[in-house]
């Protein structure tokens, strides 16, 4: 019964740390945005071939 109490309590711990890392995984996720890298863009002033956004193959 012991080794039954002390296995549930270490898979316990583990479901714990792995809840804790997908939660600041998440976290991380959420918070980055798109922000920060259309700034760079505009500062920048790339064009959409320049980023090979335009959609344009490049054969043609």
């Amino acid at each position: 019964m012991v080794h039954t109490i002390s296995f549930l309590m270490c898979l316990m711990l583990l479901c714990m740390i792995i809840v804790a890392f997908m939660a600041v995984l998440l976290e991380f996720v959420l918070r980055d945005t798109t922000d920060y890298d259309m700034e760079f863009l505009w500062n920048h002033k790339y064009t959409l071939e320049d980023l090979h956004l335009d959609g344009r193959k490049e054969g043609k």
